[in-house]
């Protein structure tokens, strides 16, 4: 005899059923698409870790994956929040082995396609040789077209050794050397926390024949050893807090940007020497100078290089460049459009940076930020320890100064811009100065400077901030021509 089946089952069941075809009409959809759609969609999907989910989607996508022509990945795209409270090394530890995993999982998918972008970003730990290893494995079957890789110490967010700086080192050259063909198809390398020998960041280069972007950060061959850089086609250069006594820029036709970040103090000899770079146009030097190191004069140290970019961050120390007369910079500054300059402590007179409108003729943009807090996140006691030694130190120092020559026009400036103004008449006083001499200016914009984002220090000097105090500045700069002139007062943001 039957047993009794209720309504209420027979419609819960053929509900089951109904939701089951549903899922299965979508699934029959998916699969109708061709792979090239298929991978326009997960091209399009922001995080790469979105498009290995998706592909749970149907059993079509899971190969089409394998297919993806842009594929980015860092290991910090596998430390979800609830990590957070775990301790750092922990985290690096699983977010790099799920790194590895990822990696390893896309690639070994078997395709003819090109890869347009292959880049990756992971710890210099044992397991991610398999990175490398994958990396090898695609070189060898299909064309990438960009290969980037990025690769930080294990240590990286804590107290990082010398010694864990040459275990590092003797850790990348044995990824670098077990697969040539790897760092041979790069097109962009960071490396960071590494103690290489003499000739190791030689045999990269020579090796790394498609390189056009190198950052070495807090990298050396040995304390105050020197770098020679030769390339064919490397076109970006990054220096970060390297203990090099001087880096050489023997031969590098290509190179168009470079960055030098907190070098060596030495009164004998400048961080860096310019070779044969006749595409040089933007240079951005960084660093907290003190008395120990060299005071620049750019006609001496920039060499032949002429460039059209000129940006310098005093850190809030010293000025550690030398203003010079326009006969000694004329040739260099043939070209100079912009000078950037940063954190220029906030008590020093402004006039001195005159001299880059006597030696720049096509001269059109001048930003300076004025800035009296130094944070590199130390303890609260040491911060003022280190901020009281730098007031003895420029106490004792002579200040910068410049004399420009009565009647004095430039024909080309169109914009300065003032971040950290103060109402204050050395400011004024400058504004006015630079105002008389460029014919051509036609915007000035000051702005305040906003609290510093990692200690939330602000500062507390005298800014216009109600609408008649800004009124009455603006109509005081306007005052100063007979030509119109657009002035904007804002906030400006770190």
């Amino acid at each position: 005899m039957a047993e009794f089946i209720s309504e209420e089952a027979v419609e819960e069941a053929a509900a089951i059923d109904a939701q089951d075809s549903e899922v299965i009409d979508q699934e029959d959809r998916l699969s109708k698409l061709p792979d090239d759609i298929l991978m326009c969609i997960l091209d399009r999907l922001d995080v790469l870790r979105d498009a290995v989910r998706t592909s749970i989607l149907s059993r079509r996508w899971r190969h089409v994956v394998g297919l993806l022509t842009k594929i980015t990945l860092s290991a910090a795209d596998f430390v979800p929040p609830e990590e957070h409270s775990k301790s750092a090394f922990d985290v690096v530890v699983q977010s790099n082995m799920d790194m590895v995993k990822a990696v390893t999982s896309i690639l070994a998918h078997k395709s003819q396609h090109t890869i347009d972008l292959l880049s990756l970003t992971f710890y210099l730990r044992d397991e991610s040789i398999d990175i490398v290893r994958s990396v090898d494995h695609t070189m060898e079957n299909r064309e990438v077209v960009t290969a980037s890789f990025a690769i930080f110490p294990e240590m990286r967010d804590m107290e990082c050794t010398d010694h864990d700086m040459v275990v590092y080192g003797r850790r990348f050259v044995s990824f670098f050397y077990n697969y040539p063909r790897v760092f041979g198809g790069l097109k962009s390398l960071r490396v960071e926390g590494l103690r290489l020998g003499k000739s190791d960041i030689a045999n990269i280069l020579s090796t790394s024949m498609k390189l056009e972007y190198l950052c070495l950060d807090n990298c050396d061959c040995g304390i105050r050893s020197l770098l020679q850089i030769e390339h064919p086609r490397l076109m970006e250069l990054k220096i970060i807090g390297c203990a090099f006594e001087k880096v050489e820029l023997n031969r590098l036709p290509k190179l168009q940007r470079l960055t030098c970040e907190a070098w060596m103090a030495s009164q004998n000899q400048y961080p860096l020497s310019f070779g044969y770079v006749p595409q040089l146009w933007e240079l951005c030097l960084i660093n907290p100078g003190s008395t120990l190191h060299k005071t620049l004069k750019l006609s001496d140290f920039l060499g032949n290089a002429i460039i059209r970019q000129l940006d310098l961050d005093f850190q809030c120390d010293r000025i550690w460049i030398q203003p010079e007369a326009p006969r000694q910079l004329s040739l260099l500054f043939q070209n100079l459009q912009t000078v950037i300059l940063r954190n220029i402590y906030d008590e020093c007179d402004l006039n001195w940076t005159m001299f880059f409108l006597e030696a720049a003729p096509l001269l059109k943009k001048i930003s300076i930020r004025a800035w009296d807090h130094v944070c590199y996140l130390y303890e609260e006691d040491e911060m003022k320890e280190y901020d009281q030694l730098w007031q003895q130190i420029l106490q004792k120092e002579q200040p910068t100064k410049w004399e420009t020559p009565d009647g004095f026009k430039h024909y080309n400036l169109s914009a300065l811009v003032i971040k950290g103004f103060q109402a204050e008449e050395r400011f004024t006083r400058y504004i006015r100065h630079v105002m008389k001499a460029a014919v051509s200016l036609e915007r000035i914009a000051l702005y305040d400077n906003s609290s510093c984002p990692w200690c939330h220090f602000s500062p507390t000097k005298r800014y216009p901030r109600t609408e008649e105090e800004r009124h009455t500045l603006i109509k005081q700069i306007s005052e100063w021509r007979s030509s119109p002139i657009d002035v904007k007062i804002g906030i400006y943001m770190i």
